[in-house]
């Protein structure tokens, strides 16, 4: 498992410094700078050292969709972010469907006091299908760095997601902040795909869409002490159009607060019909604060009724799973929602001190639960309709 002991953010003293300005950034926040920042990070890929460190100083740079590659002669790359970079608002720049592309790069770290705002505000407005949001750009994109590491950074109002890391093997994302307005459109915080040994921590993330989203092929992922105003999402998995055998496993969550989300709190999610398999999947100490819907298993996903919405049909596995020492309200009363697609399809899914209330005082709280398969001991409101069924 990778752990935050295993990064480091200080750059050598020996570690030649590119300041983009340097290279013509002008920094005003009108002025493309990509060019600029494309000439220095050239010169740092290809430095003759170990290290190398590329510097954007504490004005406002305006990039258009930038791809960084590799790979690069150093082994360290860190990417510093004093000031603040900002994306186009010119939409039809963005027919590659991400703004800033970091590929091919080990070792790089990404960080400082600085802003990535995606000024995505002016998209939003547009989105009214798959047939848009598909062209609009993800903000920030990792494909195939392993040794990732992101850190302090700020991240705001991006056309669509936040940040995707994709086939990036050891990543610490630690004490980033992520925000989006409630109604922005899929502007998920995180998103992971085909990564193993994943860790998230001292972290808040309020997006418009899932704070992280976890999809196929991914395994050791970690998150811990922050704080999100909306959920963390497994899946969803198993989509029967493409074929695909998805898995996720060795999920950990840990000491987590969640604050006023308005759909779920903590979910997996898997299409009706699908095939793979979630398991060993872990949720402790978690706290919920006027959240719609706490706890949910979903083996029911099926977007636009492309699939039979019943009992009895083929589902992703789910197993070993467990939630512990998990409290707090819910803003509505159903407060725990289990719902799997057959008898064998979840298993070994066990709660223990558990207790969720509803906060309003006019409704009881209840759990809705289907074909569960589980165990529960000291939890509120009682698993017993859904153990006994």
């Amino acid at each position: 498992m990778v752990t935050l002991s295993s990064f480091s953010s200080t750059t050598n003293a020996s570690s030649p410094l590119y300041d983009v300005m340097n290279y013509g950034a002008v920094g005003d926040g009108k002025t493309d700078d990509s060019q600029a920042f494309l000439k220095a990070w050239n010169e740092a890929c290809n430095v003759q050292q170990q290290r190398a460190t590329l510097n954007v100083p504490a004005r406002t740079f305006l990039l258009n969709p930038i791809e960084f590659s590799g790979p690069c002669v150093p082994t360290s790359i860190e990417f510093q972010v004093a000031g603040k970079i900002i994306a186009s608002t010119n939409k039809s720049l963005f027919d590659n469907n991400h703004w800033i592309l970091f590929s091919y790069v080990k070792g790089l770290t990404l960080t400082g006091s600085g802003t990535i705002d995606g000024q995505g505000a002016g998209s939003w407005q547009d989105r009214t299908g798959v047939a848009i949001s598909h062209v609009l750009g993800q903000a920030l994109k990792f494909y195939t760095c392993p040794d990732l590491v992101l850190q302090g950074l700020t991240h705001i109002n991006p056309q669509k997601a936040h940040i995707i890391v994709t086939k990036c093997d050891g990543a610490n994302i630690n004490s980033i902040t992520i925000t989006a307005p409630e109604d922005a459109p899929n502007t998920d915080g995180i998103d992971i795909a085909s990564s193993n040994h994943v860790q998230v921590q001292n972290s808040k993330i309020g997006t418009g869409d899932d704070c992280i989203a976890i999809s196929a092929r991914c395994s050791f992922y970690q998150y811990n002490r922050r704080h999100m105003w909306t959920w963390p999402c497994i899946g969803s998995l198993g989509d029967p159009g493409s074929g695909d055998f998805d898995t996720v496993s060795d999920v950990h969550v840990r000491s987590c607060n969640f604050t006023g989300t308005n759909t779920t709190g903590i979910r997996i999610k898997t299409w009706q019909g699908g095939q793979g398999e979630v398991k060993k999947i872990t949720y402790e100490d978690i706290m919920f604060d006027n959240v719609r819907n706490p706890i949910v298993i979903d083996q029911f996903y099926c977007p636009h009724n492309v699939c039979k919405n019943n009992t009895g049909t083929s589902a992703v596995a789910i197993s070993d799973v467990s939630y512990t020492g998990i409290i707090g309200t819910a803003s509505g009363d159903e407060v725990m929602s289990l719902n799997c697609g057959t008898e064998s399809s979840c298993n070994n899914i066990v709660l223990d001190d558990v207790h969720l209330k509803t906060s309003d005082p006019t409704k009881t709280a209840f759990v809705r639960c289907v074909n569960f398969n589980g165990r529960a001991s000291n939890v509120e409101p009682s698993l017993d309709q859904c153990l006994n069924s």
